[in-house]
């Protein structure tokens, strides 16, 4: 083996000497690159650590206010009962009904309603209890008791309730209706609240004065309450006075039946007139809303009323002879009909006039009532349509070109069901491009420009493959074979 000479053993020595510097100096640059991470996670540490000693510092007021917001639900809550306690609730309902007179016949629960139904994962502190109740009451004693309901401490939320009117009297004379009535009650587990946060020391620490700060701080709404005003005396708008029987005294009856029967003829119509007066307070109200179909339907009502009156008016004056019951006759019913005349008159006149969006409405309606064939429904409509706007004069000027085209399309409709009574057939048709198509029609041929009938009424203007429009009156008509 050869041995290396001077040169080459120098060469290797400065390769050697290179490879350890260089190690050396990649340990010595691994080991500051440590020192710098090390040194960059020891000051975020720190900042953690800073930024939890301050949230620890907090903890002290965050507990008082937890507590003081605690102790102030028991008393925000106070509304709403224990789960348990519900059964306490329908003993309320009961004797709620008892004071308004209300007869409730049946309590359930609405699941349908529910919002109180337990999430997968989640328990709510508050539950909601949806209840539908069956009852029966005159208006006076149903709206007793939705006061007492909206009076009661606990909170209840009527939703929603519908009303069937009465017909017949009950035995006590008074006439009473099928409702339901949909309300949702709440109840407020403290359990539950209890165990979301935990907190040692918790009655000692109630005690601190920065918890009574707080507790001083929060103040509880106060309930609203409303006493509702007896309606002695005022009649029930669910039940018709104008359908009330009158019996009309017999040539043969003692005073008191005399006088019963006219006290009875005397009271439907001090009835009578209470009803005109609520009906034309209500048309006002309508009039100043705008609401114009059920303006009319109202009007209709009291035009009613007023015909019934004047009837049964008449009458009235030639059978009620005792003194003191024709003086009431004239104080109560005589005078105040001629003022409430005199008013529905003034109504009437300042009655505004139909805006354009009004009338355009009204157009929309009838256009689709014709393209239904809704014959019925289109005169009812274009009438209530004259009602409302005085024969379709009482109209804003804009509005006027769509008033012709409303009653045209009535004109149209009488058209068609003219000619649809005359049972016009079509048997056969051999149509042609050419234009000259025959079409058999109550079994004689026709061409276009033919008239059915010698006055020239109804002409046949276009025979299709399928079809034959005819022309009468100015109105097209398509008829398919």
């Amino acid at each position: 083996m050869n041995r290396l000479t001077e040169k080459q053993l120098l060469i290797v020595t400065i390769g050697i000497t290179l490879l350890l510097t260089g190690g050396l100096g990649f340990l010595i640059w691994s080991d500051l690159k440590s020192i710098e991470d090390e040194e960059l996670k020891t000051t975020n540490l720190k900042g953690q650590i800073a930024a939890a000693d301050a949230e620890i510092l907090k903890r002290e007021e965050r507990e008082y206010r937890v507590i003081a917001n605690r102790e102030i639900s028991d008393r925000e809550v106070a509304f709403m009962p224990e789960a348990a306690e519900i059964e306490n609730f329908w003993d309320v309902l009961e004797r709620f009904s008892v004071e308004s007179g209300v007869e409730i016949s049946e309590i359930v629960p609405n699941a349908a309603r529910s919002g109180g139904r337990k999430k997968k994962g989640k328990v709510s502190t508050i539950q909601s209890v949806p209840q539908i109740l069956s009852l029966r009451a005159t208006t006076a004693e149903f709206l007793a008791f939705i006061n007492l309901l909206e009076n009661y401490e606990r909170i209840i939320n009527v939703v929603e309730f519908s009303l069937s009117g009465g017909k017949a009297p009950d035995p006590d004379g008074k006439v009473r209706h099928n409702i339901k009535l949909m309300l949702t009650t709440f109840t407020y587990s403290k359990k539950i609240a209890s165990t979301i946060v935990s907190i040692n020391n918790y009655e000692k620490k109630k005690e601190h004065a920065k918890v009574k700060q707080w507790l001083s701080r929060i103040k509880i709404q106060a309930k609203e309450t409303y006493t509702l005003r007896t309606s002695i005396g005022r009649r029930d708008p669910f039940v018709s006075v104008r359908r009330l029987p009158v019996t009309t005294q017999g040539p043969e009856v003692s005073n008191a039946e005399q006088r019963a029967r006219q006290e009875q003829m005397l009271e439907q119509l001090v009835s009578l007139v209470e009803a005109l007066a609520d009906g034309l307070d209500y048309q006002e109200e309508l009039q100043k809303r705008g609401d114009l179909w059920r303006l009319q339907a109202q009007i209709k009502e009291n035009k009613e009323i007023v015909s019934d009156l004047n009837s049964l008016l008449s009458k009235a004056q030639k059978e009620i002879t005792i003194p003191e019951l024709a003086e009431r006759l004239r104080k109560e019913v005589v005078d105040p009909f001629e003022r409430l005349k005199k008013r529905m008159g003034e109504i009437i006149d300042n009655n505004p006039k139909m805006t354009l969006d009004q009338v355009t409405e009204v157009r929309t309606r009838v256009a689709n009532l014709f393209d239904q064939r809704g014959w019925g429904k289109l005169g009812d409509e274009v009438g209530d349509f004259l009602d409302a706007s005085k024969n379709g004069k009482h109209v804003s000027d804009e509005a006027r070109e769509l008033v012709i085209e409303i009653l045209d399309f009535r004109r149209k409709a009488k058209v068609i069901q003219g000619f649809d009574k005359r049972k016009i057939e079509i048997s056969t048709i051999i149509y042609s491009k050419t234009g000259n198509s025959i079409a058999v029609i109550n079994n004689k041929t026709y061409s276009e420009g033919d008239a059915l009938d010698t006055n020239g009424q109804i002409i046949v203007v276009e025979i299709g493959e399928d079809h034959v429009i005819f022309e009468t009156e100015g109105v097209e008509i398509k008829k398919l074979r």
